[in-house]
Order: C-alpha cells, then structure tokens, then sequence
C-alpha cells in the first residue's frame, strides 16, 4: 500500500514538472534623472532600447495622503504584469530609498515610477526591468490591423500606422 502511494504521488510530481514553461519576456530602460541647479524637481528622459529618449515622459504631480508631494514618471511597461527597480545608479545616493522615497506603482494601465522628498531634486538613474507574458514585437506583427487608425487630415485618405517594433 505504501509503494503503491509513494508510486502514485512520484508519477504525480513527475507530471507537474514535465509540463512544458511558457516563455517569459523581459525588457529593460532606464530612467535618468539630473538635477538642475534654480529647479525645485530634477528632469527626467526615458531611455528605451531601440528608441529615441524620451523627456520627462508623462511626469506629473500629486501628493500622497499626508500631503507629501511625490513626481511620478510613466516608464512605458504598458501590460506588464511584473516591473522591478533593478538598480538605482549611483548605489550610495541615500536621497533616493525604495519604499519611501521612491517607488513603482501601476496607474492607468501603465507602470509610473514615483519620486519625493530628497529624491525629488537630484542625480540619479534608475535601471527597471518590465516582464511580459508574450512577446510584443510578435504580438504587433501579427496583428498590425488593431494599430491603424483613421484619422489623417489630408483629403479623407486613411492614416495607417507606420509603427514597427524591431
């Protein structure tokens, strides 16, 4: 009885591990923040791979629930189920603490990452890792009729999106 047991619940364990992984995505970017000197909010560009920087991409204001003041800065991980501050650059800049003076937060479908406090005005560079449950350059190419728009002002000719990830 006892074989039988042990016998069934290795067949078991077996068939759960033999079952084959999704492929998981990861992208990464960077966010570089430099302080400007008469400025109370360091300016920020998103640097994506493949595409041109982007500054100060979707940053705006808003305060928490005891009024502090944070900045938060869209980072472009749009459908991602998993987003992770791989690193802050440099590591000894203590104006910048994960949790408290910054962090990510998921706002409109998208991943933004907030700022405040010492953090708001200096230095830094943030490395953010975005995972994706399928592969988006796939995903486009195969269905880049969901990417056309029609709303083109020369002569009622229909824009078509030229965009297309590499």
């Amino acid at each position: 009885m006892l074989y039988t047991l042990t016998v069934a619940i290795s067949v078991l364990f077996y068939s759960i591990q033999a079952q084959p992984k999704k492929p998981y995505y990861w992208v990464t970017r960077k966010l570089i923040c430099n302080s400007i000197s008469g400025h109370n909010v360091s300016r920020c560009a998103l640097h994506l791979p493949n595409v041109k920087p982007e500054q100060n991409p979707d940053c705006h204001e808003d305060h928490d629930e005891h009024n502090t003041t944070r900045v938060y800065c869209r980072i472009m991980c749009e459908e991602s189920d998993d987003t992770t501050v791989l690193a802050k650059v440099p590591t000894w800049n203590h104006a910048c603490n994960i949790f408290y003076t910054y962090q990510l937060e998921r706002l409109r479908k998208d991943w933004y990452i907030w700022r405040s406090g010492g953090c708001l005005n200096t230095t830094i560079t943030f490395d953010v890792r975005c995972g994706f449950a399928r592969d988006s350059h796939v995903f486009y190419r195969e269905n880049s009729k969901l990417f056309e728009y029609d709303d083109a002002p020369d002569k009622g000719k229909p824009h078509v999106n030229r965009f297309r990830p590499r």
